[in-house]
């Protein structure tokens, strides 16, 4: 999530000095095989597979992302275009389709206090829906983080690594469960820039944003160190309120509405704080999934390690959910 407070160095980078992308890219190549080999959607997926959120692919997901080899995952940087490797070979392997020629589309990220302008790119996918409506709900996730500062890595694990790895496990039940509506998938780039990718994706999508019936943002859906995930754009969007009222939550998780009021002043306020914003702006309804600022957010010990794997799962499942019953309700069915 862009900022809510400053960052500060704690881990180095000394082992990478002296390699080469090509060097790089085969340790992580290693580093792919050896975490995905069992992951679903590997193989084709049945229609009688229970819909339920694989914990263990969510965490081979968050670990390659958030490893040390992404380079905290920057915008422009080598880490990013690896981040982005990754990501693309997760939606070939679940079956997630590309528009037109390829998944990237890039954009101009402007230039910062530590660097020029940069090229971002997201990537976007589709897959079906059960209905011929051509309403489809966007599902979105920012890959990129905030890099390298004084030869420090910060690797960006819950934020938001847990997104993105969230956005692929959705993707993978609804391959197996089709929605009602098309879904639209998105990994943004250039969200600590300033919400930079989804303003370009808005600006420029590759379906008219008047079809988009909604927008579910994920950014930061793993570390919920007090137990609460929030819903926030219920305020905006009232009549999904009592949708989302109603869905069965994960263990452990403490389902909390707020956080877009008129009363939530400054950084209380989440709705312009994440990629939502852009949606929001051109009249999408949203509906943002969070957890509060832990102890390691946007610091350099923000690492896989310290996911609570069984809150995470409980965490995404609790986002299934919910889907599965916003896209009923907006679709006129039942869940």
């Amino acid at each position: 999530m862009s900022s809510r407070r400053n960052h500060s160095p704690a881990r180095t980078i000394s082992h990478w000095r002296g390699l080469s992308r090509r060097a790089i890219a085969g340790a992580l190549g290693a580093l792919v095989l050896s975490s995905c080999a069992g992951l679903p959607g590997a193989l084709p997926i049945g229609l009688g597979e229970p819909a339920r959120v694989d914990g263990a692919a969510l965490m081979a997901d968050v670990t390659i992302l958030a490893d040390d080899r992404m380079q905290g995952r920057e915008v422009g940087t080598e880490g990013a275009a690896l981040a982005r490797e990754y990501i693309i070979s997760r939606y070939q392997q679940i079956g997630i389709q590309s528009f037109g020629d390829g998944y990237e589309s890039g954009f101009t990220a402007p230039a910062n206090r530590r660097r020029g302008e940069r090229e971002g790119v997201n990537v976007a996918g589709w897959l079906p829906g059960r209905s011929d409506n051509d309403r489809v709900i966007v599902i979105t996730a920012h890959y990129d983080h905030v890099g390298v500062h004084d030869g420090q890595i910060f690797n960006g694990a819950d934020d938001n690594a847990s997104g993105v790895a969230a956005m692929l496990e959705l993707a993978r039940l609804i391959r197996a469960h089709p929605l009602h509506h098309r879904v639209l998938f998105v990994a943004l780039d250039a969200e600590e820039s300033g919400l930079v990718g989804a303003r370009a994706f808005v600006a420029s999508p590759p379906v008219s944003v008047s079809a988009m019936a909604l927008n579910l943002n994920l950014d930061m859906v793993s570390r919920g160190d007090n137990g609460i995930l929030w819903a926030v754009g219920t305020h905006q969007n009232p009549s999904l309120r009592p949708v989302l009222e109603a869905i069965e939550t994960g263990p452990g998780i403490t389902l909390r509405f707020g956080r877009d009021r008129p009363e939530d002043q400054g950084r209380d306020n989440w709705v312009m704080l994440s990629d939502q914003a852009a949606f929001h702006a051109a009249g999408v309804p949203f509906i943002f999934f969070s957890v509060d600022d832990h102890a390691d957010y946007h610091q350099p010990t923000d690492v896989a390690a310290n996911i609570d794997p069984q809150w995470y799962e409980a965490s995404v499942q609790t986002i299934w959910n919910a889907l599965r019953a916003m896209d009923a309700h907006l679709a006129g069915q039942q869940p």
